[in-house]
């Protein structure tokens, strides 16, 4: 007994007589400084060890979950400047929710946790991030998220054809912290000279930029332009594929947009319902080598064009195919017909181009037949999209106005 207290006693003296430095590089020491907020490699090496839990593999888990977290903080600091907090009782809840999702027991995740190396707390933190930042949002764009009756209404299609724009960015952030403010914004002036004169968009962000996106030449992704912050959503509004935006000043710097690419994409709104529409379809058939003057008639008229009134009798003015049809469900359209309405108001048209042929199409009148269930369902549909695309955008802007640093 006396040997282990012994034993006992030198573990103990091992222990306190090592410098404090040395556990300054050990797990509980700081890796990266998110505002007033500190990431431990402690913390990195928990979220690590959840995602495996949850899943996750690839050689980036690390950079997964050091994102992760960074955002987090972010979220939860902006939750607390709002007011919005989470209590136990909520937390317990949202565990019980998250377990149940994956067909489980709170105890039985618990345990899954805890055997992988998961303290309680930093699961709890996992989830409570989620929960706050869930509140926030609602909290904060909730009334901005709800769709209008005409929002709702021009969604209704059961071919489930939609349309959405899309945007690829690439950022250079600079820090007047770095430069002090005069010289970041001549800086910020003679790089979006260089690059409106072909400079290499990627290796300047290499060089010069300061958000976490210069590791990736600056790339920071595909949004779609409503989800920008409104000052980002003004700069970019306009510009082309590889055009360059004028300096956007923040509060702790200078950010270059440049876009990158754009893109059409199509999404899927499956909500059951039926829905008839009456439009109009003129064909205006052309020779080889006459579409461009066939496309500006079919302009021309367009312009003359008062909705649907009157079309019926030009019927035989145009090329087969042509007339009006409805009311038809929109499942009895053909696909490219159907594609062109779902993205009209009634009264409007547009021109679409095909083999020997120019033709315009005219939305006269849509009319659902939804039941209530199907109405309420769509809604919160189109409401959980909003209150995303809101969020990103506010992430992002949350991301550019911070400071966040590598320790």
């Amino acid at each position: 007994m006396v040997q282990f207290i012994q034993r006992l006693t030198a573990v103990f003296l091992i222990m306190f007589s090592l410098p404090v430095s040395g556990f300054a590089q050990n797990a509980f020491s700081a890796a990266y400084r998110v505002n007033t907020g500190i990431i431990s490699f402690y913390d990195i090496d928990q979220r690590i060890k959840i995602l495996r839990v949850l899943g996750a593999t690839g050689p980036d888990l690390r950079q997964q979950a050091t994102n992760a977290l960074i955002d987090e903080r972010l979220q939860v600091e902006a939750a607390r400047n709002f007011g919005v907090t989470l209590d136990p009782a909520q937390l317990t809840r949202g565990i019980s929710r998250y377990a149940e999702q994956r067909n489980l027991t709170t105890e039985r995740l618990l345990a899954q946790m805890r055997g992988r190396g998961v303290s309680v707390e930093a699961f709890e933190d996992f989830i409570s991030a989620g929960m706050i930042w869930q509140s926030l949002i609602r909290a904060r764009f909730g009334n901005m998220a709800s769709p209008t009756e005409n929002e709702l209404n021009s969604q209704l299609n059961t071919v489930a054809i939609s349309s959405s724009s899309s945007i690829q960015l690439g950022e250079i952030a600079l820090l007047y912290t770095e430069r002090g403010q005069n010289a970041t914004v001549a800086l910020a002036n003679q790089l979006v000279g260089q690059l409106r004169g072909g400079a290499n968009f990627q290796n300047m962000a290499r060089e010069y930029s300061r958000s976490r996106s210069s590791q990736n030449g600056g790339v920071i992704g595909w949004v779609a332009p409503n989800r920008l912050p409104p000052q980002l959503a003004a700069a970019v509004r306009g510009l082309g594929r590889g055009q360059v935006a004028e300096p956007i000043f923040i509060p702790a710097g200078v950010i270059i947009i440049k876009v990158l690419d754009s893109r059409i994409q199509t999404q899927q709104v499956a909500i059951p319902t039926k829905i008839n529409v009456t439009y109009a379809h003129m064909v205006l058939p052309h020779a080889a080598g006459q579409q461009a003057e066939t496309i500006r008639t079919a302009t021309r008229l367009r312009r003359d064009l008062d909705g649907c009134r009157g079309i019926e009798a030009r019927a035989a003015e145009f090329g087969n195919g042509s007339g009006v049809f409805g009311p038809v469900a929109l499942g009895q359209i053909p696909a490219d017909i159907g594609l062109q309405l779902a993205r009209l108001e009634p009264r409007d048209s547009a021109l679409m181009t095909g083999d020997n042929q120019v033709s315009v199409v005219v939305l006269c009148d849509r009319v659902s037949e939804m039941s209530d269930e199907s109405r309420a369902a769509l809604r919160n549909q189109l409401t959980g999209q909003n209150l995303q695309a809101l969020a990103e955008g506010f992430m992002q802007e949350l991301r550019r106005s911070s400071i966040i640093e590598k320790q």
